[in-house]
């Protein structure tokens, strides 16, 4: 599901937040917080967006790497819809190139699934030990 409703976004970028974590790799940055059911308005397990950033002049160029980002991510995401769907809450995700419009192409492929994957370790609740 698309994240596109401001008072969800908004948070994800509030350096004062304590609820918002991130993940940088490579190329790629994601900002997530797990948001309440009744902030949400809606049961779903994962909202997410994507961002080139304006540091990047043609917005032909920024449309493309949206669109890298978003193929790559939903290649990649059932980890994350799976560990969600059986929890409160919905997992607010934001995932923004950082890189070289040139390596785009090249590094979004490849740091994008392993921040990812660091993403999904960090929360997935530990086993209990007894």
């Amino acid at each position: 599901m698309r994240l596109k409703r401001q008072r969800l976004i908004r948070p994800l970028f509030d350096r004062r937040r304590d609820d918002v974590g991130t993940v940088a790799g490579g190329c790629v940055r994601l900002l997530y917080r797990v948001a309440p059911p009744e902030e949400v308005g809606q049961r779903v397990p994962v909202q997410v967006g994507f961002s080139a950033g304006g540091r990047i002049r043609r917005a032909v160029t920024r449309n493309r790497i949206k669109r890298i980002l978003r193929e790559v991510y939903r290649v990649h995401q059932q980890g994350l819809i799976d560990l969600f769907a059986q929890r409160e809450g919905t997992l607010t995700l934001m995932i923004l190139f950082r890189g070289d419009p040139e390596e785009a192409p090249r590094c979004i492929p490849r740091d994008l699934p392993r921040a990812l994957a660091r993403l999904q370790a960090r929360l997935t609740p530990a086993p209990d030990p007894g």
